[in-house]
């Protein structure tokens, strides 16, 4: 439960507390030889309920804005996820483009193994069978044997998956049995 409805909450148990106790006056306050004041007690008791009334109507006018500044919390959070978010991906990008261009194979490897480190896989499909909807054919080469017709024989340029999201397919090239184009 909220601090604000842990206030609330509060505010009608005073209230609540307040009319008992402005009923318990009127008893008191009742003369000797009456049993209970009728009057004294319901006028007690309507003061107790006006007077608590007010602060649980200043609670309640809080609680609105509370809700309605919580909504504003929420739209700014979920605006900083959207930003960091996209600074991810920004960053994801550069690395990407770095690696495809480092000279250094140390440098290369290192940018990778940072890639892997916060969920970017590589995706080089060396030996598998191509497939169009996860690999871009950059050229075919003759293949060996009619067996390897389909098959992926290089990698271009490698692949990028962010967590389950396909950042790049890979570039490859495919064997094609003789006679094929």
């Amino acid at each position: 439960m909220s601090t604000s409805h842990l206030r609330l909450v509060a505010t009608v148990a005073v209230v609540a507390l307040a009319a008992v106790t402005g009923a318990a006056t009127g008893l008191l306050a009742a003369p000797a030889d009456a049993t209970f004041a009728v009057v004294a007690a319901l006028a007690g008791f309507v003061g107790a309920c006006i007077t608590g009334l007010v602060p649980l109507a200043v609670v309640t006018g809080r609680l609105s804005a509370a809700d309605q500044s919580g909504h504003a919390a929420n739209a700014d959070t979920a605006a900083a996820i959207d930003q960091l978010s996209n600074d991810r991906r920004s960053l994801v990008d550069t690395c990407i483009y770095v690696r495809d261009r480092a000279t250094s194979k140390a440098i290369a490897d290192r940018i990778g193994t940072s890639l892997e480190g916060v969920g970017v896989a590589t995706l080089a499909p060396m030996g598998q069978r191509f497939d169009p909807t996860v690999h871009e054919a950059g050229g075919t080469t003759p293949a060996p044997d009619p067996q390897h017709d389909g098959v992926i024989a290089a990698v271009e340029t490698l692949g990028y998956v962010d967590h389950a999201t396909v950042v790049r397919h890979p570039i490859v090239t495919v064997y094609r049995a003789q006679g094929q184009s």
